[in-house]
């Protein structure tokens, strides 16, 4: 019973494109499930495929991480200052850094549904990513 590389492939970018939505939860099993595919051995076009869904994952997981870090290195100084300088201009930046986060979260998630989107259509085609 020989199964499709290409099935196996999409279940990958499946996993991988919900984790934004499970809390990161399938990406974590798209990345385990991508590199045992790959200890295991696969074809060029199946190997390019779970490369870049393993890199993507801990690409985005380490701008979040940085993001939620500078947000919140960010607010204890502003936060700081403003106990000891109490001004309206860092009233206001203290309450717009989560706006401003937020965005940035947002356009990264759309990013990252945007990637996924573009490599199921490359594999659709049969057509690997360029590394």
């Amino acid at each position: 019973m020989s199964t499709d590389p290409r099935r196996e492939v999409r279940f990958a970018y499946i996993a991988s494109f919900l984790t934004p939505l499970t809390l990161m939860i399938s990406g974590i099993i798209a990345v385990i499930y991508s590199a045992y595919k790959l200890n295991k051995g696969t074809d060029e076009l199946s190997y390019s495929h779970y490369y870049t869904i393993i890199r993507t994952f801990f690409y985005f997981f380490t701008f979040f991480v940085v993001l939620g870090v500078t947000a919140a290195t960010t607010t204890g100084i502003i936060a700081g200052a403003e106990y000891w300088v109490y001004s309206p201009v860092l009233h206001k930046l203290l309450q717009a850094i989560p706006v401003v986060g937020l965005v940035i979260a947002l356009l990264a998630i759309v990013k990252w549904f945007i990637q996924h989107i573009q490599g199921m259509k490359l594999l659709k085609a049969n057509q690997p990513i360029e590394l």
